[in-house]
């Protein structure tokens, strides 16, 4: 009779356990879900167009940025600074520094430094009463006062 209590119980026991199972394997195929009606919103999307104008400017830099010595090159020193003093004093001191281009436009953008203002000019442009007339990679040609003067790359 002991014997028989026992299986009685476990029988019960696993009846229990595998009901369980089966009676949430029989929900788990056909869910109870609440059917979410769709909502009328009105989305429009108008982003905020914002122009931001890049600016920059190229310094000449002194020092070697990996060698950490001073650069002592003459190129800064060209003859046709010397020439300037020399024609006019009153002829404002201009370098040019050097071309920026896009590679699909024919557009150039000359880096020209005014007394020690540094500028990005276009063929026809005035800044300080220098005007550039021409320019190649290797030198331009300004105006001022009517005097033409051809400086060349540092």
């Amino acid at each position: 009779m002991k014997n028989k209590t026992k299986i009685y119980i476990l029988l019960v026991a696993v009846l229990v356990i595998w009901g369980t199972v089966a009676y949430k394997f029989v929900n788990g195929l056909s869910p109870d879900v609440a059917e979410i009606a769709p909502q009328d919103l009105n989305v429009s999307f108008l982003p905020k167009i914002s122009v931001k104008v890049d600016t920059f400017s190229i310094k000449n830099i002194e020092r070697d940025p990996f060698l950490g010595t001073l650069n002592f090159n003459n190129k800064g020193k060209s003859t046709s600074a010397n020439t300037q003093k020399k024609v006019t004093s009153n002829f404002p001191n201009v370098t040019y520094g050097g071309v920026i281009k896009k590679q699909d436009l024919s557009d150039q953008v000359f880096v020209v430094n005014i007394n020690k203002n540094q500028y990005l000019l276009k063929r026809g442009q005035i800044v300080d009463s220098v005007k550039l007339i021409r320019g190649n990679t290797n030198a331009i040609v300004v105006r001022y006062n009517n005097i033409s003067k051809t400086i060349k790359r540092q």
